[in-house]
């Protein structure tokens, strides 16, 4: 079993599941009751079970572990939570699995790493499992709100994070890598890049048609292959802020719009490339203004001022928190030029 997602076997076409669906003999499926309203009807075979994803605590996790029956494979269909919760299920039990996204939301569809929540932190589990095949329906995920499938594109902008981070961390004479500029350069050019091909497939209704549906997900195994992944820079706030939020309020937001929210906090706070990555968030549609994600300004706050702890709980690497303090007037400031 080969846990690089890089060479996962991602199988993309129109009616791609009812071509598959003859091979889903005893199996038992993991969803949401979204997903599964789409994607039923086009299953051959009635599933043993269907639990519905209920996030990734690990009482949960073990309570549907316990009535699992016996079966041959595992279907995870859905959105992140339901492709970590079937790859949790499946390595534990040891069952082949396949992954069928119904939207392009996360990165969750090319890793392997699983965040498991327990009462006192979260708990990262490096490899778990490796999918059989992904199945990527065009007409499955085009079905799904189009705002879901473009809070997807997050998952490729906030590399830019990841520069200017790497920049403000040096300009501070902390311990990083020397500066590189064509390693910038090549972040720079992968985002612009696949920003533009998601960008022109794009309907009428702001729905990515086949070509941005791939991009978008494609752009979450691309990223092994940039050089500024080896280089473990680690400092940027995006993801930082989107878990923090989750511990602190006891709920998630959508990622890819979190992260989008993250991405321009980042850029704001490390003072680089803050109107780039807004302007590429809003041609790619994809959501960030609180009130649109979910979230209010002080839930944000709140979020914020505890990132530096979250990190140190889990032994993330040390971000602008753990330097700056955040005032009032600095936040408000941020707030207003991210909701203009």
């Amino acid at each position: 079993m080969d846990l690089d997602s890089r060479r996962w076997d991602a199988r993309y076409g129109w009616d791609v599941i009812s071509r598959h669906a003859a091979q889903f003999q005893d199996a038992v499926v993991v969803s949401s009751p979204s997903a599964m309203a789409l994607v039923e009807p086009l299953l051959v075979h009635r599933p043993l079970q269907v639990v519905f994803q209920r996030g990734m605590h690990d009482s949960i996790l073990e309570e549907m572990l316990a009535a699992l029956p016996e079966a041959k494979r595992m279907l995870a269909i859905g959105g992140g939570n339901a492709l970590d919760v079937g790859k949790y299920l499946a390595w534990k039990k040891g069952w082949p699995l396949v992954m069928i996204p119904t939207i392009v939301s996360t990165g969750a569809v090319f890793q392997s790493p699983l965040a498991l929540r327990r009462p006192d932190r979260f708990e990262w589990i490096m490899g778990t499992v490796a999918p059989e095949y992904l199945l990527f329906d065009y007409g499955v995920i085009r079905q799904a709100p189009a705002h879901l499938n473009c809070s997807g594109m997050a998952e490729c902008i906030c590399y830019l994070g990841q520069v200017g981070a790497w920049k403000w961390w040096l300009d501070q004479d902390l311990e990083a890598p020397a500066w590189d500029q064509g390693v910038a350069d090549e972040i720079l050019e992968w985002v612009d890049t696949r920003v533009r091909e998601y960008r022109q497939s794009l309907d009428e209704n702001g729905q990515p048609r086949e070509a941005g549906i791939r991009v978008a997900a494609e752009v979450n195994r691309e990223r092994y292959d940039l050089k500024l992944h080896s280089l473990k820079v680690g400092h940027s706030l995006d993801h930082a802020f989107c878990i923090t939020f989750e511990w602190v309020h006891g709920r998630e937001l959508l990622h890819g719009e979190a992260v989008a929210l993250g991405s321009l906090i980042n850029a704001h706070l490390y003072d680089w490339g803050f109107d780039r990555t807004k302007e590429l968030l809003e041609a790619c549609r994809t959501r960030f203004r609180p009130a649109e994600i979910g979230c209010t300004h002080q839930e944000v706050l709140e979020a914020l001022n505890q990132v530096a702890a979250f990190a140190d709980l889990v032994g993330h690497p040390r971000n602008y928190f753990h330097y700056r303090g955040l005032d009032r007037e600095t936040f408000d400031a941020m707030m207003a030029a991210i909701e203009a």
